[in-house]
């Protein structure tokens, strides 16, 4: 077996759906040789939950952002505490943030979405950390925002075109792949995986949504990672252990050298 194991670049586990269960979620883990974590905060009591489970279990690490949708909480006062946060060594990233127009048609929430994501960009900027990326169906915005406000990443969840993957590893973006690569008609991710270059290709399961076959219709947890990680080893025509290492080490390179 290889040394590295399988990672999880992006879960929810202070949902309560994961929360409530920990041990056994974090036993699903180890089974399946998941050996790292990254875990996603949406609001500061869901940061807190986060830095419990951190003292318990120093394979979780934390990220920290404001959801593009989540517009009641663009406080000054949390702007604030979030600049707090982000200084924080627990804190290894910010997000997921970015721009969410699948259920937004209003114009001028729109523009509220892009204006947050600029703002939460110039915080990790300050901090010299990474970014979480959540777009959906908004690639042409994300795109102009990150040209113009250059940082460095990971888009969570890419589920854009070939041609847009390009774009976005021109600007220096990792590409995270989650559960819908797995799905039988999502011939576009299946694509992407295949292009990306080993050097930016992270996985990930954003549980407990997406959950990828062959439990798909059950809830998800970071355990289940194993199964995108095998399913993208196979449509790229290497070993599992070869994947192991490149997301390893793309992990390592984004998250380790900023702390």
């Amino acid at each position: 077996m290889g040394k590295y194991g399988w990672l999880d670049s992006h879960a929810h586990l202070s949902d309560e759906r994961l929360f409530d269960r920990i041990e056994n979620v974090m036993s699903l883990c180890e089974e399946n040789l998941v050996k790292k974590i990254l875990t996603i905060c949406l609001n500061f009591d869901e940061l807190e939950k986060a830095f419990i489970l951190k003292e318990k279990y120093p394979q979780i690490d934390i990220a920290m952002g404001l959801f593009p949708t989540d517009y009641d909480l663009y406080t000054e006062e949390n702007w604030a505490r979030l600049l707090e946060v982000a200084s924080d060594d627990r804190v290894v990233a910010i997000g997921e943030m970015g721009l969410d127009y699948y259920w937004e048609k209003d114009e001028e929430n729109k523009k509220i979405q892009r204006e947050h994501f600029i703002r939460q960009i110039e915080i990790a900027k300050k901090v010299n950390k990474p970014i979480l990326i959540h777009s959906r169906d908004a690639a042409k915005d994300t795109i102009e925002i990150l040209k113009e406000v250059k940082h460095f990443g990971i888009m969570h969840c890419y589920s854009y075109s070939v041609e847009m993957a390009k774009e976005f590893i021109k600007l220096g973006y990792t590409l995270s792949l989650a559960g819908p690569v797995t799905f039988k008609n999502a011939k576009e991710p299946k694509e992407v995986a295949k292009m990306v270059p080993m050097d930016r290709i992270l996985i990930e399961t954003d549980s407990p949504y997406l959950t990828p076959e062959p439990h798909r219709g059950q809830e998800n947890e970071p355990g289940y990672v194993k199964h995108v990680g095998e399913y993208v080893a196979n449509l790229k025509e290497i070993q599992d252990e070869v994947l192991q290492e490149a997301i390893n080490k793309n992990y390592d390179l984004l998250f380790r050298q900023y702390k």
